[in-house]
C-alpha cells in the first residue's frame, strides 16, 4: 500500500467533491465507483483496486492523504491538483507501506 499526502487550503468538502469528479470522469482505463463517502473522506473501487482519500486538519490547513495499492500515478495526478507537485509526499512510513506495485 502506497500512501501519498499533500497540505492544501481547500476545505474538506471541496477536496472530496474534486476527488469524486476526478476519479469518476478522468480515469479512462479504469472506471471508479464511490464505495463510501463523507464530509472528509471518499473510497473508490476500480478494476485496479481500491483508492481511499481522507482529509483532516493540520494547523490552519487541511492534510489530504491518499492510499492505494496500484493506482499510484493517478493518485499523484489528483493530489497535484490540490497543491504544487513538489509538495506531494509519497511512500510515507506506516503499517502496510511497502511501496510495491
Amino acid at each position: 500500500m502506497l500512501i501519498q499526502e499533500v497540505v492544501t487550503d481547500l476545505p474538506a468538502e471541496e477536496v472530496v467533491r474534486r476527488a469524486k469528479e476526478f476519479f469518476s470522469l478522468r480515469l479512462t482505463p479504469y472506471a471508479a465507483f464511490t464505495e463510501d463517502a463523507g464530509a472528509g473522506h471518499v473510497r473508490f473501487s476500480t478494476e485496479a483496486g481500491d483508492l481511499t482519500i481522507g482529509v483532516g486538519r493540520q494547523g490552519d490547513r487541511n492534510l489530504v492523504r491518499g492510499s492505494t495499492s496500484r493506482m499510484h500515478h493517478e493518485l499523484s495526478q489528483f493530489l497535484t491538483t490540490l497543491a504544487p507537485p513538489e509538495e506531494v509526499r509519497q511512500n510515507l512510513p506506516g503499517p502496510g507501506v511497502s511501496g510495491a506495485g
